[in-house]
C-alpha cells in the first residue's frame, strides 16, 4: 500500500511541476510579446506611417498572443498582451510594456 501512495504522490508532484513550468514559459512569452508589441507600435507612431495599435496587434499575434490593450499617451505606447496556457486553473497570463522616446542626459 505504501508503494501505491508513493507513486501517486510522485505523479501529483510531477503534474504540479509540469503545470508550473507551462505557466512560467507562457509568462515569458507574454513578456516578450508585450515588449515587442510596444516597441513596434512606438516605432510606427514615431514614423507616422500607419496605425500603431494595428502594428502591436500583428506582433502580438505572431507571438501566439492576444493584444488586450493598446494605449497611446503622447509619444509613449503601452501594450498589454495575453498568452493562453495549458493549465486549467490559469487559462492565460498577461503582461504589459511601455515604449517610447526618452531624453538622453
Amino acid at each position: 500500500m505504501a508503494g501505491v501512495a508513493l507513486v501517486a504522490a510522485a505523479a501529483v508532484l510531477l503534474s504540479v511541476l509540469a503545470m508550473a513550468g507551462n505557466v512560467f514559459i507562457c509568462r515569458s512569452k507574454a513578456i516578450s510579446a508585450a515588449d515587442l508589441a510596444a516597441v513596434s507600435a512606438a516605432t510606427v507612431l514615431w514614423e507616422g506611417a500607419a496605425d500603431p495599435c494595428a502594428a502591436a496587434q500583428t506582433v502580438a499575434r505572431s507571438h501566439k498572443g492576444k493584444l488586450e490593450s493598446c494605449r497611446i499617451d503622447g509619444d509613449i505606447v503601452t501594450a498589454g498582451v495575453s498568452v493562453r496556457t495549458s493549465v486549467p486553473l490559469i487559462p492565460q497570463v498577461t503582461s504589459s510594456a511601455r515604449a517610447g522616446p526618452i531624453e538622453c542626459s
